[in-house]
């Protein structure tokens, strides 16, 4: 079974995803975290200077979605088929619309989530 090497923040994040998957399937991810107040020396080191990066052997993986679709098709998790790619890409991209928007509520202007959600139910 492959082993991989994962850079992220302390958070489940972007990556927690990626975790469930290693916990179905049986694989080992070793996490390197990197603390927040460390970023900095990290960033220029990283593809696009983001995290979350997987290593998978000589492989440098950066983007989230893209460290998934990797995974799921070495773990047989992509579909039999370009159509039940296309469908579970269009899943994932579904859940990342709404990990936004939950971030927006969580992290954002609340009030003014909330009074923009309240107008249009009132209109």
């Amino acid at each position: 079974m492959p082993s991989y090497k994962l850079v992220y923040f302390p958070v489940r994040g972007r990556v927690q995803a990626l975790r469930y998957i290693a916990a179905d399937k049986g694989f080992d991810i070793n996490d390197e975290v990197v603390p927040m107040d460390q970023w900095p020396a990290y960033k220029d080191k990283q593809p696009f200077g983001q995290l979350p990066v997987l290593y998978d052997g000589d492989l440098v993986l950066g983007q989230s979605n893209a460290i998934l679709r990797h995974i799921a098709r070495k773990h047989g998790l992509y579909g039999k088929s370009d159509r039940e790619a296309a469908l579970i890409d269009m899943a994932n991209d579904q859940q990342e619309d709404l990990r936004v928007s939950y971030v927006r509520l969580v992290y954002g202007d609340f009030v003014s989530f909330y009074r923009l959600q309240f107008l249009h139910i009132l209109s």
